[in-house]
């Protein structure tokens, strides 16, 4: 007994160890993320005010989107770091989705006995066709290119489960969330931690909110790995749920939500 608890100590500090955190792509990533709230013309013509004033270079931008749904993102190409890179939008009124989530869970393949939120999954599934259809079509068109995944809040969400999905698929990929809420069970976590070729930031500001839904007793679980943004530094946590980061906040903020690293969902479009 012993030697398998000091085993998953050694196999923790190595993992902690082999980690290294890429701010200056988080920060492009979460302008990117923002800029999903813009009109569609304006996504797709590449013209944002000051997120296409500071990454004028992203090429291609198509946006997908299922109106019924409300669900929204776009996929792009961005020369900087060779990157397809799909985004996902979040809510258009935080407070709103707050107020209506569900806690309801419904299961994820047969492969990982795991369950997810049947919210989020609900969302992701009503772009999928869409967005397979556009990812295959950007192989194509860039087939050296690496893959980046990122969204904000149900963006986020949304992000981690196409992300599992890219996964499942044997891709290897970066995945950059931000105010992610909890996606799936424990079960999950597991299953999305086996997967070595995804390297995950999972940037919390302050005391946003939205991390800390659904919460844990009804079942739902972080996945890694948490950057917490606080007192004007960050603190790369440690796997699974660190009571050190952001869930010690005791009293939530709907406010922080909106603004991660110097943008917010009312971008200049």
């Amino acid at each position: 007994m012993r030697s398998s608890a000091l085993i998953l100590v050694v196999l923790a500090a190595t993992v902690s160890a082999t980690f290294i955190y890429n701010e200056d792509l988080a920060k492009e990533e979460a302008a990117l993320s923002f800029a999903a709230y813009c009109p569609n013309s304006a996504i797709n013509n590449w013209k944002l005010g000051y997120v296409s004033g500071n990454y004028p270079n992203i090429q291609n931008p198509q946006v997908f989107e299922d109106i019924i749904q409300g669900t929204k993102g776009y996929i792009a190409f961005n020369p900087t770091y060779n990157a397809i890179t799909v985004v996902f939008r979040g809510s258009s009124n935080i407070q709103n989705w707050l107020d209506n989530i569900q806690f309801d869970k419904v299961d994820y393949n047969d492969a990982c006995k795991c369950q997810v939120h049947k919210g989020f999954l609900e969302a992701f599934n009503s772009v999928k066709p869409q967005l397979d259809t556009l990812f295959a079509k950007y192989r194509n068109m860039y087939p050296n290119a690496v893959i980046h995944v990122t969204g904000h809040s149900l963006g986020a969400a949304m992000a981690t489960l196409y992300a599992t999905q890219l996964a499942i698929a044997g891709n290897s990929l970066q995945l950059t969330t931000f105010g992610l809420p909890r996606v799936g069970d424990k079960a999950y976590y597991d299953y999305f931690s086996s997967f070595t070729k995804v390297t995950h930031f999972r940037v919390v500001h302050e005391k946003d909110a939205v991390p800390h839904v659904p919460p844990q007793s009804f079942g739902f679980n972080h996945v890694d790995r948490e950057i917490w943004y606080h007192r004007a530094s960050y603190t790369v946590c440690q796997l699974d749920e660190d009571p050190n980061c952001s869930d010690s906040v005791l009293i939530p903020s709907v406010a922080d939500h909106s603004f991660y690293m110097g943008w917010s969902s009312s971008v200049d479009c």
